[in-house]
């Protein structure tokens, strides 16, 4: 279906995102993750699913899933990426990862996790 910028149906109204990282290691993403945010997950609700609560509307939910393990890319906002990447490397998750710098605009540092999605953690510039 081709998208028609005349047509007049209502804006679709999102109440809140969930980011889906897929992995074949669940005790070993599980424990990653949680060392990423320092905590346990919030919700546990089936075998080989955890959920982070990021925010009031956003959430990371790791879930088993072989065929799509790696295949993932999730973004997390910061205010500050030079004491994101401080906090990250005292708790041995990054080695020599150094931000980079995209158009002026943002700051991105890039890690993967131990299926080799990808995490990347970036500040706002402007």
């Amino acid at each position: 279906m081709t998208p028609n910028p005349g047509d007049a149906r209502p804006e679709l109204v999102v109440n809140d995102i969930a980011a889906v990282v897929a992995t074949g290691r669940f005790d070993e993403a599980l424990a990653w993750y949680g060392c990423i945010f320092g905590r346990e997950p919030d919700l546990r609700p089936v075998a080989g699913v955890a959920e982070w609560q990021l925010t009031a509307t956003a959430w990371l939910q790791l879930i088993t899933d072989e065929a799509r393990a790696g295949r993932t890319a999730v973004r997390f906002g910061v205010t500050d990426l030079a004491d994101t990447r401080a906090a990250l490397a005292g708790r041995g998750l990054i080695a020599a990862a150094e931000p980079r710098v995209i158009a002026d605009l943002v700051a991105v540092l890039e890690i993967t996790d131990p299926d080799g999605n990808e995490v990347s953690f970036v500040q706002e510039l402007t």
